[in-house]
């Protein structure tokens, strides 16, 4: 009689344990999954601030650094990370430099001063997309030379 009371107390703890792991499993996985939820958050809105734009580089003795926003065709000035720029597979190159005509990805903020060009301040990444070809550098070119800016 004292053996089945034993047993019946072994299962009842082990009944508890393991209902106790699946509680504290199932908060820890709850907050793994909130935490990967506001990560995919955060990159939607990061990606929703991102500007597309054409490299440019204007001047002939001072070489200056334009962008222009490929959707609101606004030119402005941004300062390439100093971690480097992503390729378009998302993989970091410290040394990188762009070129004339390179589409980029902005990231940061999204808040542009309003100077003549305005200034893209607060770039957190910057990856190159594409290539525009010659032609569409070219158009991209006409619009920086229309505000006096080459």
């Amino acid at each position: 009689m004292e053996k089945k009371q034993t047993d019946k107390k072994m299962i009842l703890g082990i009944v508890i344990l393991l209902a106790l792991f699946v509680v504290v499993g199932g908060s820890f996985w709850g907050l793994v999954g909130e935490q990967a939820q506001k990560v995919k958050e955060e990159e939607a809105r990061e990606e929703a601030l991102a500007v597309s734009a054409i490299y440019l580089e204007t001047g002939e003795l001072l070489k200056q650094q334009l962008f222009v926003d490929m959707d609101s065709k606004t030119v402005f000035t941004a300062e390439i990370p100093r971690d480097g720029i992503y390729n378009k597979n998302g993989k970091l190159i410290p040394e990188d430099v762009l070129e004339n005509g390179d589409m980029v990805k902005i990231y940061g903020d999204g808040k542009m001063t309003r100077s003549m060009p305005g200034n893209y301040a607060n770039v957190t990444k910057m990856q190159r997309i594409g290539r525009a070809d010659l032609e569409e550098t070219e158009s991209y070119t006409k619009i920086v030379e229309e505000m006096g800016l080459q």
